[in-house]
């Protein structure tokens, strides 16, 4: 059997930026990069610095511009940049207590944890941080972001608060400047017991999956897929930091009824001819493909994908779709089949392929030749 996907793990190492960055690029998983196309630009999008040059060879950040602040990290969705000086699930084990969760950037001080930046705190972290017990979250140094140089996080905090209300409605946490005193929102005490009852809902309806002590915090690197572990399907799975945050604890959340959950889903219809192009691809291990002799599969786990979109990019038949996923019940199916065919053998030129739906006894590639060679003909008989 062969995985499709996997690579050759010193490929992928990170590399550092140049020294004063503070930053890494892993750019075997830059989306770029591994599609051989314009597919994403979000972290030149989020950089205030213009420090980032993207190309289909190389991931480059200019060591005078950057300011280290490290909005790129969360927005890239293979997680190809890292942070010297941040991880997600370091920042949950610090940051909590008695129910608030206290976070500063570098120019706060004081004794609260520290992020380079706000910006780097998006509404997956935000979420975890509130599956772990924080009813509040109190920022500080915001009042240093006019001007700052590692520009203003008061914008992607408006949008990360937005994301949090669609997820959970009035039972959304507090997220507030240190020092600020929030509204009454009726009794607190009411308010988190309901919370918490919804959380034991979503507990009983996946029994004791909800109940499992939660993972180590040892993160693989963004580079190392050899060691990024294995989905016990046969699949490798290169989890990006800030979605399995959020993945880890998803049965602890108070997520509204039918409701957007911080993941897509994906369809792949009739048309597809097998080639395993998007599971090659797959930066996340998302999307896994398997070729055994007789048949093809492609296999699919929503709580790996974080919707870059590449693999609906590349898909040369233009097979595959993305999907919403409306309460936590859809993505925590595991890994599923999408896509599972028999082979046939070309009668052109013996080589094995999965049909396409109303395809006949050749493969995609001679089939077009035959084409080719038919509209040439026609054109000279013409």
């Amino acid at each position: 059997m062969r995985a499709s996907g996997e690579t050759d793990g010193t490929a992928m190492a990170p590399t550092p930026a140049p020294q004063g960055a503070a930053l890494s690029v892993a750019e075997g998983s830059c989306i770029n990069l591994r599609g051989r196309l314009e597919a994403c630009n979000l972290c030149q999008r989020v950089c205030h610095a213009d420090a980032i040059t993207l190309t289909l060879d190389e991931v480059t950040i200019d060591p005078v511009a950057c300011a280290g602040c490290g909005a790129c990290v969360p927005a890239c969705p293979a997680g190809a940049i890292t942070h010297d000086g941040f991880d997600p699930e370091a920042l949950i084990a610090a940051a909590i207590e008695n129910g608030v969760a206290r976070i500063g950037c570098r120019q706060a001080g004081g004794d609260v944890a520290q992020v380079p930046c706000h910006r780097m705190l998006d509404a997956r972290v935000m979420a975890a941080l509130f599956a772990e017990g924080a009813q509040r979250i109190e920022l500080a140094g915001l009042d240093a972001c006019r001007g700052c140089p590692g520009g203003d996080a008061r914008p992607a905090l408006k949008a990360a608060r937005r994301e949090l209300t669609r997820w959970f409605g009035e039972d959304a946490p507090a997220i507030v400047t240190a020092g600020e005193q929030t509204e009454a929102r009726g009794d607190a005490a009411a308010e988190v017991r309901r919370a918490v009852g919804r959380r034991q809902l979503l507990r009983g309806a996946f029994g004791a999956l909800s109940d499992l002590p939660p993972e180590p915090p040892a993160m693989p690197s963004f580079g190392d897929f050899a060691a990024a572990g294995d989905t016990g399907d046969g699949f490798a799975a290169h989890p990006v930091p800030y979605q399995q945050a959020l993945a880890r604890r998803r049965t602890a959340l108070p997520f509204r009824d039918d409701g957007p959950v911080g993941a897509t889903g994906r369809l792949i219809g009739e048309d597809c001819s097998g080639c395993m192009v998007c599971a090659d691809l797959c930066p996340t291990g998302a999307l896994g493909g398997e070729v055994e002799p007789g048949h093809r599969l492609v296999s699919f786990d929503p709580a790996l994908c974080t919707n870059c979109t590449l693999c609906l990019k590349v898909c040369p038949m233009g097979a595959i779709s993305a999907r919403a996923l409306r309460g936590v019940a859809d993505v925590m199916v595991g890994r599923k089949a999408l896509f599972a065919r028999a082979e046939r053998i070309c009668g052109t030129c013996g080589g094995a392929f999965a049909p396409v739906r109303g395809g006949g006894a050749n493969c995609p590639d001679c089939e077009n030749e035959h084409e080719m060679d038919d509209e040439w003909l026609e054109m000279l008989s013409g």
